[in-house]
């Protein structure tokens, strides 16, 4: 079955599973959206009120509101079904991009554990692998609870193969190169398209913003 198929409509009709990724992980982002964006526009506000240019500062904080519902409605969505008596596996992720992929396309599970960038800790990691080394569905530690990779090895009566020890994520990637996403596979790339995303994002705000003093004055 293709992996781009909807057998599924995923709603809350489906007769699968849903894992979905901890609560408290939403409980932690939104906390760390409140302790950066409230001191930086309560200094934005003491900055430009005295001159009377609040309105470029009250365009910024609704966009920035607005970014956040879409992440949060983003989060909300994100899940993976799957059950004993349903053939096929469905993984929607936090872009909205469903994917599908039926059991017997499965050939053997890889799990690891993984340290942090900072080597302070380390994270479970669970890979579904398929023909030609194609990876079907990958969990990572960082946004799924142990039993949410547990669940999922369980669903699938395949072999799996665990990395011995703790790695780095590199190990993984030299081992193991065609079970990590493209960024993971490229850091030097994605790194590259952060700074450039950062930057024209910067310059939009910056135009958008001169553009409301523009018509404020």
């Amino acid at each position: 079955m293709s992996r781009n198929g909807n057998p599924y409509d995923l709603s809350p009709r489906d007769p699968r599973h849903r894992v979905i990724p901890p609560r408290s992980l939403f409980h932690r982002g939104i906390t760390a959206a409140i302790l950066f964006v409230g001191p930086v526009f309560g200094v934005l506000y003491l900055i430009v009120l005295p001159d009377g240019q609040w309105l470029a500062v009250v365009v910024t904080q609704i966009v920035a509101v607005v970014v956040a519902v879409c992440a949060s409605i983003a989060f909300f969505r994100v899940g993976i079904w799957l059950s004993p008596d349903a053939d096929v596996i469905s993984e929607r992720g936090f872009f909205g991009r469903v994917t599908h992929f039926n059991k017997a396309e499965a050939e053997y599970i890889l799990l690891s554990e993984v340290y942090t960038s900072d080597g302070s800790e380390s994270r479970p990691q669970l890979t579904v692998m398929g023909a030609d080394n194609r990876r079907l569905l990958r969990m990572r530690g960082q946004y799924w609870a142990p039993e949410h990779l547990d669940t999922v090895a369980a669903g699938l009566p395949i072999p799996a193969t665990r990395i011995p020890g703790t790695v780095w994520i590199s190990e993984v990637r030299e081992d193991y190169p065609e079970s990590l996403y493209f960024f993971e596979r490229h850091p030097t790339a994605f790194v590259v398209a952060a700074i450039g995303a950062t930057a024209g994002t910067a310059a939009t705000l910056m135009l958008a913003l001169a553009l409301v003093r523009m018509l404020s004055t």
